[in-house]
């Protein structure tokens, strides 16, 4: 399969996609990571007024409160020590829409077509912390049938300020094959009993204008009984539906163009300082989908691939 894969690749560059890297230059040039979200919310913003993309994506965890402004220990400072001293707290209460880094951010992605992302988990005794989006397709809808998609029994996600402003949210699990190479990734997956969508699907779907999410099944027989599994996941839209197949885990198979990273030449890399410092020209960036995400080493997000 790598082979063929390696022998049959466009090799082109896909202009609709932009990757915002948060590379090396970027936390040279804006600090170590995690950013302040109040930076990101202004990175969000740059992105939809100044740059026009039309979905943005992050392929990051906001698991916890951003305290980075100090808020926190001000607040206890205007109940415990500083309470009896003339106009601190009257002061903090004019810098608090400032210093609420969170509630920054929640209003830059809200009412924005923006994809958060969180992950999913088998931990034994399944631990969970943040919101989870509203699953895309109940258990009900399967008529029955054992699907053997991945299942989970925990998670990560987004801090529940966060997750109500973007509702539209998906994990980024993908499919380790034995060899240790990612090929395949899970469209979507379990969780007590309901389906939860993909990033990569949450994020076609706001492009494709919200179409819902429909198991398709075969009728076909396979030797003397029919096969139960779903064999394509099915995005419906008044009465048109697109067909999206899918083996026996509800995944389907990456269709790399060609080889990884910013010197790949299949998608565009942009510096995120480059965004935050307004350097590209306004425009720039209009229409395409946007990513979020990293190639810094130290942040440690890398992947084995058939490509690279």
């Amino acid at each position: 399969y790598d082979a063929r894969l390696e022998a049959t690749m466009p090799r082109t560059l896909d202009d609709r996609i932009v990757i915002i890297d948060i590379d090396e230059k970027s936390l040279a040039e804006l600090g170590r990571w995690p950013w302040g979200r109040n930076k990101l919310a202004e990175l969000v913003d740059t992105l939809f007024l100044d740059q026009q993309v039309a979905v943005l994506g992050f392929d990051v965890v906001f698991a916890e409160a951003d305290e980075s402004s100090g808020l926190a220990r001000l607040n206890q400072l205007a109940k415990q020590e500083l309470k009896d001293y003339p106009g601190f707290s009257e002061r903090l209460k004019q810098l608090q829409p400032e210093l609420d880094f969170d509630a920054a951010f929640a209003r830059a992605i809200a009412n924005r077509p923006v994809v958060i992302v969180y992950y999913l988990t088998s931990d034994k005794e399944g631990r969970s912390s943040g919101v989870l989006p509203v699953p895309v397709l109940p258990g009900s809808a399967l008529q029955g049938r054992q699907i053997k998609a991945t299942s989970w029994t925990g998670y990560g996600a987004n801090i529940e300020q966060l997750a109500l402003s973007a509702p539209m949210a998906g994990f980024f699990n993908s499919i380790t094959d034995g060899d240790g190479v990612v090929r395949s990734l899970p469209l979507l997956a379990e969780h007590k009993g309901d389906y939860y969508e993909s990033i990569a699907l949450a994020m076609f779907r706001v492009i494709a204008g919200m179409p819902t999410v429909a198991p398709g099944f075969s009728n076909e027989r396979f030797i003397a009984k029919p096969y139960q599994g779903m064999d394509r996941v099915l995005l419906k839209q008044g009465n048109k539906a697109l067909a999206i197949p899918v083996d026996e885990r509800v995944a389907t198979l990456v269709p790399y163009r060609g080889y990884g990273g910013v010197s790949g030449g299949s998608f565009r890399y942009i510096s995120a300082t480059d965004v935050v410092n307004k350097r590209l020209p306004s425009g720039a960036l209009k229409d395409k989908v946007g990513l979020l995400g990293t190639t810094a080493p130290g942040l440690l997000d890398l992947r084995v691939t058939p490509v690279g």
